[in-house]
């Protein structure tokens, strides 16, 4: 993806010069993919409901991460590992919603 900067103070997907249109509908999946959320944040705003919001995540909605391959999240079949201390860190930061971690 190679963008174009939208005009400033303005909440828009960015806009790939190659085909002049973005790619953001086709990559919503990685809007809450760790590795990916901050290129997502930058890139496709609008796509993945950041507009207004200083966080990674919008205020007020509390959801799992998706798979990027799948396109679902793989929480509700890892809820087991909610609660096991190995794996805490990385359940709160991929399944909140799934764990309870949810404010």
């Amino acid at each position: 993806m190679a963008p174009t900067t939208p005009s400033p103070g303005s909440c828009c997907d960015k806009i790939n010069p190659k085909t002049g249109v973005s790619d953001c509908p086709g990559m919503k999946n990685y809007c809450n993919y760790g590795p990916y959320i901050d290129i997502m944040k930058d890139q496709c705003p609008k796509t993945c409901g950041y507009c207004g919001s200083g966080s990674a995540t919008t205020p007020g909605i509390c959801r799992d991460k998706l798979n990027p391959t799948t396109g679902v999240s793989d929480c509700p079949a890892r809820r087991n590992l909610c609660n096991n201390g190995i794996y805490h860190d990385v359940m709160k930061d991929q399944c909140p919603k799934t764990c309870g971690y949810c404010k």
